[in-house]
């Protein structure tokens, strides 16, 4: 029998790779230092005894998600309603501006430009119709620059939307000057920020997340009318849904212990030392920290590039997350988007529990780096600083919040699949390697 597959890390990116291995015929071993599973993601009970999370609790891209669960058994609606929840279309956010101006901007074509018309005037809606046009354009784009096909270097980048629509140089805080609306500029800023990063040093296709918006919607997890019972907005729930794939799948998931070096031999990856002994592997998908891989568990001898170019990145910057109990009904669950001068957000989930609800808020106003939120912007060249997921070393792939698909949820479920596209590829063609 050949030497299991190891997946490092049990985060979004390690149970997404897991899955999809294990389904392909691989033995896969899954070690995650912590007691649980879902690194950011995952579900804990306050002191309360109500079960909630750090995630957000809206999710803006499915499609990689029913991608992942029909590749690796049941699809994501049969899954979620097996559990007696479903994944349903999210009411727009409300979003409060700094002098206390509101706006609940939907998310289809129509509606946002009748929206803004209404509130700013048609010259208004129609320069952000245009904006997110060439957004649109900007997004074809990206697809095969880390999300569908890997990013591995700057020849993949010329001449693509990034560069020809906005500039290499342009900044996203320059974008948002360039829309001619206080109100709309802020909202732009605040991607950045959402990011982990700052305007400045943001490139501007990262306005993307707004087409992206447009085109997909917002959505959210939802309990079943059978199950009333059972809360909402609780995006951690496909975190125990994937949990519930790796048994089937009969991945061996190893709870409580770390892995901490990559064995190589030839340059090939051999085995991992864990906290428990060293064991076999015939290729590693790791998926905590590129600093954490490549400064710490591989032989200094190795990746030599990788390690030269994390110099450049730092981590980024996570918001500070509180959870507040109260006890009287709402009807829906909401999300509200609060935007000082500078377009730093403030965002709260308010979800119902079965007597009152649940208030989730992430400031952004205070944060902290925080290398499991992925890697900050330092400008446009930053992107291609991060490690790719085929990495220089054979047998050794990197997918995380790190990756050049970025650190939404679901391009980290894209950067596994990437993973798991490769490695598979590696192990199946071995006179190649």
């Amino acid at each position: 029998m050949p030497d299991p597959v190891v997946v490092i890390g049990g985060g979004l990116a390690g149970l997404a790779a897991a899955a999809r291995l294990a389904k392909v015929g691989h033995q896969v071993e899954l070690y995650e230092r912590s007691e649980v599973l879902g690194g950011t993601w995952a579900p804990y009970q306050l002191p309360s005894g109500v079960k909630a999370d750090d995630a957000p609790s809206i999710i803006g891209f499915p499609a990689p998600w029913r991608d992942l669960f029909r590749k690796s058994g049941r699809p994501l609606e049969t899954e979620l309603a097996r559990m007696g929840y479903a994944l349903e279309p999210a009411p727009p956010a409300t979003i409060i501006f700094a002098d206390g101006a509101e706006l609940s901007l939907p998310s289809d074509r129509g509606g946002q430009y009748a929206t803004l018309a209404q509130a700013y005037g048609s010259s208004v809606a129609e320069r952000w119709r245009e904006l997110l046009n060439r957004l649109d354009q900007v997004w074809q784009s990206l697809r095969g620059l880390g999300l569908e096909a890997e990013l591995r270097s700057r020849h993949q980048l010329n001449k693509t939307a990034t560069r020809t629509l906005f500039g290499p140089r342009m900044t996203l805080a320059e974008l948002a000057t360039s829309i001619g609306h206080d109100y709309l500029g802020s909202l732009i800023r605040s991607i950045a920020y959402r990011l982990g990063s700052l305007p400045e040093q943001t490139p501007a296709f990262a306005a993307v997340e707004l087409s992206i918006q447009r085109t997909f919607g917002r959505w959210q997890v939802a309990a079943l009318h059978t199950h009333p019972e059972l809360d909402i907005g609780r995006s951690s729930v496909l975190v125990e849904a994937l949990a519930a794939r790796l048994a089937l799948r009969e991945v061996q998931v190893q709870l409580g212990c770390s892995v901490e070096g990559i064995h190589l031999h030839k340059g090939r990856v051999t085995a991992v030392a864990t906290s428990a002994g060293v064991r076999p592997a015939s290729a590693v998908v790791a998926t905590c920290d590129p600093w954490q891989i490549f400064n710490d568990m591989l032989p200094i001898a190795a990746a030599r590039r990788a390690r030269r170019q994390l110099r450049d990145v730092s981590p980024a910057a996570a918001p500070s997350i509180t959870h507040q109990e109260a006890h009287a009904p709402i009807a829906w669950p909401r999300e509200t988007i609060t935007l000082n001068a500078d377009g730093i957000p403030t965002v709260s989930y308010l979800r119902p529990l079965a007597d009152g609800w649940l208030e989730t808020t992430h400031d952004y106003n205070a944060t902290r780096p925080r290398a499991s939120y992925g890697a900050a912007w330092s400008g446009f060249a930053s992107w291609l600083r991060r490690p790719p997921v085929t990495t220089d070393v054979p047998g050794l792939y990197a997918a995380s919040p790190s990756s050049p698909a970025g650190s939404g949820p679901s391009q980290v479920v894209l950067s596994a699949a990437l993973a798991a596209y490769g490695c598979h590829d590696y192990l199946r063609h071995p006179g190649m390697r």
